[in-house]
């Protein structure tokens, strides 16, 4: 681990510390068991639990990320991003040069999975994550150690975490499958400080379209092809019957809103308030 990522986590507080009770809202101040209504808080090998039962495409989502399609999958998740940055890294600073520049800033990533954005931010930063994924942060948590005690289970629709606690927010990739949308972009300007950017980033909901078995009006071309990437029934029918109407949410979730496309125009980054900010200072 780099000298500096050392440093930084040592003196900075795990999210238990910063973290709010998901009944009542009280401040845990680190400890497992709220002071306010006993609502137990338990904080796993560096991954600290806040999450009821999963309802919806939440819970499809989190089934999916926790198996073994996940995996089978990956490599085409990749492959989509080489064309369209090209290659992860430069696809995933689309989104990324619109985080403040600044050197310390305390940012919170809904959606973390195993970490890809870690090594993108400067590393004087204090970085927070949650997912609805248990496995993805136990794997982010062993590939940077730095982020132990930082990782939260939590879903992006009931952050654990009070008012103005973040000076960036952001998620990249899965918006579409959030089981509700506006509620978790209003969860993720609820925790993020006054004018702090909230960035949402995503593939575009209708991207389904372009498969050939929706040209040909045969969705079983579609699903077969998409059974063989790795995804799941499930998942295939949540992708398949993805409705959300971009448009309208942000105009009423996000009314200050700026929108941006991102790889080659096949997907949207919105950032919320307007920024009139440079690009952040990536490694």
């Amino acid at each position: 681990m780099p000298e500096a990522l050392k440093i930084n986590a040592e003196i900075l507080p795990s999210a238990i510390e910063l973290a709010c009770c998901l009944s009542c809202g009280h401040r845990l101040e680190g400890r497992e068991t709220c002071a306010s209504c006993g609502r137990e808080h338990p904080e796993v090998e560096g991954i600290l639990h806040a999450i009821g039962p999963l309802t919806g495409t939440n819970r499809i989502a989190a089934q999916f990320y926790d198996g073994p399609n996940w995996s089978r999958f990956r490599p085409w998740e990749q492959l989509f991003l080489w064309f369209q940055g090209p290659g992860p890294r430069v696809a995933r600073r689309q989104i990324l040069r619109h985080l403040p520049q600044q050197a310390q800033a305390r940012v919170l990533e809904v959606g973390i999975g195993d970490g890809e954005n870690v090594p993108l931010l400067p590393p004087t930063w204090d970085i927070y994550g949650v997912d609805i994924a248990r496995t993805q942060l136990a794997v982010c948590r062993d590939r940077y150690p730095s982020m132990a005690r930082r990782l939260v289970w939590a879903e992006g629709e009931s952050l654990p975490f009070a008012d103005q606690t973040f000076d960036a927010v952001y998620t990249i990739g899965g918006f579409n499958y959030f089981r509700d949308q506006a509620q978790a972009l209003r969860e993720m300007q609820r925790v993020a400080r006054p004018e702090a950017p909230v960035i949402v980033a995503d593939e575009l909901p209708t991207l389904y379209r372009l498969a050939p078995g929706h040209a040909l009006g045969l969705e079983a071309i579609d699903r077969w092809g998409l059974r063989l990437m790795g995804l799941d029934v499930d998942f295939i029918d949540m992708v398949l019957n993805c409705r959300v109407d971009l448009n309208t949410l942000a105009r009423d979730a996000f009314p200050g809103h700026r929108r941006f496309p991102i790889w080659n125009r096949l997907g949207y980054c919105l950032v919320n308030p307007d920024p009139r900010r440079g690009p952040v200072l990536c490694r």
